[in-house]
């Protein structure tokens, strides 16, 4: 939905030998249709850079009442807001993996994210398509999870427990009445 697709995929450390050929395999079959598609040996680190855009995005879309990336970031308030959610998930995957995020398609920073976002077509995130279908959200993998890692690592991660405690309760809210 937000027109870049960039698959970065690798095996985890405790899978089989062969694990990494069939990665490597999978990578060019997607490679072989045009898709963006690279393997990694930093998977995890990978999969907090994710969530550096979805933790923010997705969560400010709907508690700023239902908008999309071009409002969000048009509004002085809600790029802040957008700005230290990424920042908290920068911190928390650092603490997490035990070093630097990598770099991303030349994003290597929150404020690499926000431009690279500004300078896109407007995109409504994931969880702005399931707040306005009614639908549960993703909130507990993008959100809950992570927050439950800052905890354990002793990072603090104030927006994310406050947009957080906010998304759970409009959903709590939408579904009671459905």
């Amino acid at each position: 939905h937000g027109g870049v697709a960039a698959l970065i995929m690798g095996a985890f450390a405790n899978v089989d030998s062969n694990a990494a050929a069939r990665v490597s395999q999978l990578s060019d079959a997607w490679a072989a249709q045009g898709v963006m598609s690279s393997v990694t040996d930093q998977v995890q680190a990978f999969r907090w850079l994710k969530l550096v855009w979805n933790a923010s995005f997705n969560s400010v879309s709907v508690v700023s009442g239902g908008n999309n990336t071009k409002q969000m970031l048009g509004d002085k308030g809600c790029r802040g807001l957008i700005r230290n959610i990424m920042l908290e998930v920068y911190r928390i995957g650092e603490a997490a993996t035990g070093g630097p995020l990598p770099v991303l398609m030349g994003k290597d920073s929150a404020d690499a994210f926000i431009e690279d976002t500004d300078g896109r077509d407007a995109v409504e995130p994931s969880m702005l398509m399931d707040f306005r279908a009614r639908r549960p959200m993703e909130h507990d993998v993008i959100l809950r999870r992570p927050l439950d890692v800052a905890r354990r690592l002793g990072v603090s991660a104030p927006y994310m427990e406050a947009v957080y405690a906010m998304l759970v309760m409009v959903e709590k809210t939408y579904m009671a009445r459905l």
